[in-house]
């Protein structure tokens, strides 16, 4: 009793106020204020940084000084000097030029990263926003169910009363009332645990309004797999360390290197632009080879290639499971569509009987009791196709989302 209460006043800012929380709603509300989404968007910022930074270092070596000194023991005067000094390093395994590449993959890696995120967060709260619609849906057919058995077992207690029923009859109609009452109470705690998952992954509070029915078209496509966020992350992270395999290699090769340097230097007059005396002005090329470095380079290079060669068997697997997980999936919404098939026929059946039933009463021909029972085969086959129903919009939605497709053809 106490819950019933409970759920009326949970219901009734809801009949008053009629206001209605939408599932695009929630959405863009849980990507709006989701950590999740701030921590990537974190990872994102800071992968462009990186690359940028990795541009930077393309750029040469620019010093300005500038001094004044005093020699106490000549007795001289201050002397001023200033000199700017421009210099640029290039060697065969230019570290700027491996960090570009890299970079450029771990910033993809991050975008893609963010876009699964949303996706992912996208799809969690569809998830639980079925989840709560279908609670409601069974806690309202549970709660007719219970006002039917109630029903039924008064007449059952009259019939008893009147001879024509057993003991055993009256009792098996008071455990089937007790059943009943069970299944509302789970159902009533279902459902606002459910709602309270909801919103608290939502991370706001709950107004107590109704959730709107949402519109979802079934489209799914049998399709082959081609690739996914998590495979073409995968894909970067194996060029990422081709790249750095190659940069390894070139460690095998004598160290090549040009560079060039131009200084300007005044040691008289710094403020004398026009005399500035130009001493160093060089482009030099030098090579060097440090024989025992070979081996720990040897160790190095071994290390990377083995590393690599597990991601490219990772990159492998993980496709060949990508194809068998698609595969499942298409076999499981396939088997879920035909039973929803089965349970909306079954529910049509059952809503044939009742009319029939009712029919029946109408001349005499059943009792209300019959009538009443009729009426629960028709509840919970309704119960077992909404089920389903909810079931096979949540599968399309899996399918797309293990397809890096849009959620809910927005996210």
């Amino acid at each position: 009793m106490k819950q019933t209460i409970i759920l009326l006043l949970l219901i009734l800012p809801i009949m008053i106020f009629a206001e209605e929380y939408t599932l695009d709603e929630l959405i863009d509300t849980g990507l709006k204020d989701s950590y999740s989404i701030q921590q990537e968007n974190v990872s994102m910022l800071n992968a462009r940084s990186e690359l940028r930074s990795s541009w930077i270092g393309l750029l040469p070596s620019a010093n300005i000084s500038a001094g004044r000194s005093k020699n106490y023991d000549t007795n001289l005067d201050w002397s001023e000097s200033a000199s700017f000094q421009l210099s640029k390093n290039i060697s065969l395994n230019e570290p700027s030029y491996y960090d570009i590449r890299t970079s450029i993959l771990n910033n993809k890696n991050a975008d893609l990263s963010l876009t699964n995120k949303r996706k992912v967060i996208a799809f969690t709260i569809f998830s639980k926003y079925l989840s709560v619609l279908e609670a409601q849906e069974n806690l309202a057919i549970q709660n007719e169910n219970l006002a039917l058995q109630q029903r039924i077992n008064a007449q059952v207690e009259v019939q008893f009363e009147a001879g024509d029923k057993s003991v055993l009859e009256l009792q098996q109609s008071k455990i089937s009332l007790i059943d009943y009452q069970i299944a509302v109470n789970e159902a009533m705690n279902n459902l606002v645990k459910l709602r309270k998952s909801l919103f608290n992954y939502l991370n706001i509070n709950d107004n107590g309004y109704v959730l709107a029915t949402p519109d979802i078209e079934i489209s799914v496509e049998n399709v082959k797999f081609q690739t996914n966020i998590s495979l073409q992350q995968k894909e970067n992270s194996l060029r990422s360390s081709k790249i750095i395999l190659c940069q390894q290699r070139m460690n095998f090769l004598p160290s090549i290197s040009l560079s060039y340097s131009l200084t300007h230097n005044d040691p008289n007059d710094i403020y004398d632009f026009g005399k500035y005396d130009r001493t160093k002005n060089t482009i030099s090329l030098n090579a060097s080879y440090n024989i025992f470095n070979v081996l720990q380079t040897r160790e190095q290079y071994l290390q990377i290639k083995r590393t690599h060669k597990l991601l490219e068997l990772d990159y492998d697997i993980t496709k060949k499971n990508n194809e068998i997980n698609l595969q499942n999936l298409f076999s499981d919404f396939g088997t879920i569509k035909q039973s929803q098939k089965l349970y909306s026929d079954k529910m049509e059946l059952a809503e044939k009987n009742l009319k029939m039933a009712r029919e029946q009463y109408n001349l005499g021909m059943i009792s209300l009791l019959d009538l009443d029972r009729a009426k629960i085969d028709y509840q919970n086959s309704k119960s077992s196709s909404i089920s389903k129903e909810f079931e096979l919009l949540k599968m399309q939605e899996e399918i797309n989302l293990f397809l890096s497709n849009k959620i809910l053809g927005k996210w």
